[in-house]
């Protein structure tokens, strides 16, 4: 469905997701959103403190790139589920620009006091520009998920001016130096991490500001270059990079089985579209076939429910959730792992992934 009004579009539509992550599992469904005129998400739409928080965050990331982008023309998708016990929402835009192919910059909520905002900026394939990667969330300031990056997805960009940047930025807040396995194929050594620990908010948003300030340099300074050959190199990282992220990524899991192969592909759209695009069907592993997981060492079998349900999470997290299943199956004298005892995992780990 699509909605105009001006210049600005704005798509809805029903979408149901869900996926088991580090054995926690959450869940959205999506309705059709009325056109407005409000451009921000309203402070009910994320408890009040890290609305207007991200909402900050936002206005410098589009002060900072004020001709880089065509902020009067955009395309949303709205999400929201109420219930109960919890109100999930999360609202996605896409930008272009003359050497951007698409920035996404999405705000979700999961429940009081537990939100984010993502960002994601591809540039076009004729520029040498880096990929831009933001992810900050969890419960913030106490537990803060932080992912920030320059990814650079041509061989012949210079990465001293971000990691310059970086390592300051990451003294600034205290960061440590390390990785994050499931992205370091695909970014840069120099990305800033927070593995869900203190971050001091207000010191961050100066160092988000000097991150945006030097991937605008990349932006003004990178001029267009046609040559086939550099086109084919940066099509393929950049293509490498979304399915990096479709795949792993806690906030954009396995869509298709949740709620359909049609609607998943239209919130997938919003962070994995443009030029090259990557769809679900394209990146995501294809269901284990019922009853190949076994575990001979520990004469553990799975069922193809129990199979299915840790299906849905990350690829790189199904291992992990794997073993410490079919260890508790031992504990409990189990050699049949079905979905009942996954729930049951699921309730005695619940803890540390929280996006």
């Amino acid at each position: 469905m699509m909605l105009q009004r001006g210049s600005h579009n704005h798509v809805g539509s029903y979408l149901r997701y869900q996926y088991f992550a580090k054995l926690q599992a959450y869940r959205y469904s999506c309705v059709t959103v009325k056109d407005t005129d409000v451009l921000l998400m309203t402070q009910a739409q994320l408890p009040q403190d890290q609305s207007a928080y991200w909402d900050r965050l936002e206005a410098i990331f589009f002060a900072h790139l004020p001709e880089c982008l065509e902020r009067d023309e955009f395309t949303e998708y709205y999400s929201q589920q109420h219930n109960a016990h919890h109100c999930v929402r999360a609202r996605s835009r896409i930008y272009h620009g003359e050497k951007l192919d698409r920035v996404m910059v999405h705000q979700y909520t999961l429940k009081a006091g537990r939100g984010g905002l993502v960002i994601f900026g591809y540039p076009r394939l004729e520029y040498a520009i880096p990929a831009f990667l933001l992810h900050i969330g969890g419960m913030p300031p106490s537990r803060t998920l932080l992912i920030l990056d320059l990814a650079p997805i041509s061989p012949e960009l210079e990465m001293t001016p971000f990691q310059n940047t970086a390592d300051q930025q990451r003294a600034a807040l205290s960061l440590p130096a390390t990785t994050v396995e499931w992205l370091s194929a695909v970014t840069s050594p120099h990305l800033l991490y927070c593995p869900l620990q203190p971050l001091v908010l207000e010191h961050f948003l100066l160092s988000f500001t000097a991150i945006v300030d030097t991937w605008r340099t990349y932006i003004d300074a990178a001029p267009r270059n046609d040559d086939p050959v550099a086109i084919q190199q940066r099509s393929a990282a950049t293509l490498e990079l979304k399915r990096v992220l479709l795949r792993n990524d806690p906030a954009f899991p396995v869509f298709t089985r949740a709620f359909g192969q049609k609607m998943s592909d239209v919130f997938a759209e919003a962070a994995f579209g443009g030029t090259p695009a990557v769809s679900i069907a394209e990146a995501v592993e294809p269901l284990p076939i019922p009853g190949s997981w076994v575990n001979k060492k520990l004469g553990v079998h799975w069922n193809a429910d129990a199979q299915e349900r840790v299906h849905e999470a990350p690829a790189f997290l199904r291992p992990i959730i794997r073993r410490i299943i079919e260890k508790e199956a031992v504990k409990e004298e189990i050699n049949l792992v079905t979905v009942e005892l996954v729930l049951r995992c699921e309730k005695k780990y619940r803890s540390g992934m929280e996006l």
